[in-house]
């Protein structure tokens, strides 16, 4: 009797312990190469199944016990897994690895593609929100003048709000199409420039549509980031006298 009581304590004992090893842990999601948070990740708690999504600045909390198998994905990346232990800091930080079509060794042809297709998806998306192109030629015919143009559109509002928005796709496109052709991955591998630093080198450094355009092949681009890190460097060393 006394060996069954000692047993069913030690079992409650044990439940109270493990329980009392469950903590909230919170973590950040990152890029493996340029140390840039992912927002809109899934991690994952194998054993609970319970999943949490990182925000805009790749944060996320979730309840864990040691053992526990951690799974994290996002799009554009390759999943990955971490088994939690104690030994783990207060706050963890994982890692993903761009998939194939956003590293800088894939050939300037396939990323092209993918660039194109997303132009096309973008274009037909925004035609089929805008509907059909607004005519601006009036059918209705005037004593003496035949078909004339209909002026009394272009001071509709739905006409301006249209070419606002027409100008605001095209200003996508443009940033599109430099994201493609200076991608920060790239300019990470050339770099190798992270995180906040990294972030300063792009805003300080990126080139504008229109030189992208007038130097269309990928090396010019590997040029200029060469040219531009150089400065960097010398700045940063002035920076120090």
């Amino acid at each position: 009797m006394y060996k069954a009581i000692c047993f069913f304590v030690l079992l409650f004992t044990m439940g109270n312990y493990c329980q009392a090893q469950i903590v909230t842990v919170s973590g950040l999601l990152k890029d493996s190469i340029t140390h840039f948070p992912i927002s809109n990740g899934s991690i994952l708690n194998e054993k609970t199944r319970v999943v949490f999504h990182t925000d805009g600045n790749g944060l996320f909390t979730l309840r864990l016990s040691p053992g526990d198998l951690v799974l994290a994905a996002a799009p554009g990346y390759q999943s990955d897994t971490l088994r939690y232990s104690f030994l783990s800091t207060d706050t963890l930080t994982l890692y993903l690895s761009p998939t194939g079509d956003i590293l800088p060794n894939v050939t300037v042809s396939a990323r092209y593609n993918k660039y194109q297709s997303d132009s096309i998806d973008r274009r037909s998306t925004f035609d089929l929100m805008r509907g059909k192109d607004l005519s601006t030629i009036s059918n209705r015919r005037h004593e003496g003048f035949g078909i004339v143009l209909n002026l009394d559109r272009f001071t509709k509002r739905k006409y301006q709000d249209q070419r606002k928005k027409e100008k605001l796709f095209e200003e996508t496109e443009r940033l599109a199409y430099v994201n493609y052709r200076f991608p920060a991955a790239m300019v990470a591998f050339y770099t190798s420039l992270k995180g906040d630093t990294l972030r300063q080198f792009l805003y300080e450094n990126t080139p504008s549509y229109q030189w992208l355009r007038q130097h269309s092949t990928n090396e010019e681009v590997i040029y200029y980031i060469s040219d531009r890190l150089k400065m960097y460097h010398q700045q940063e060393a002035a920076k120090l006298h």
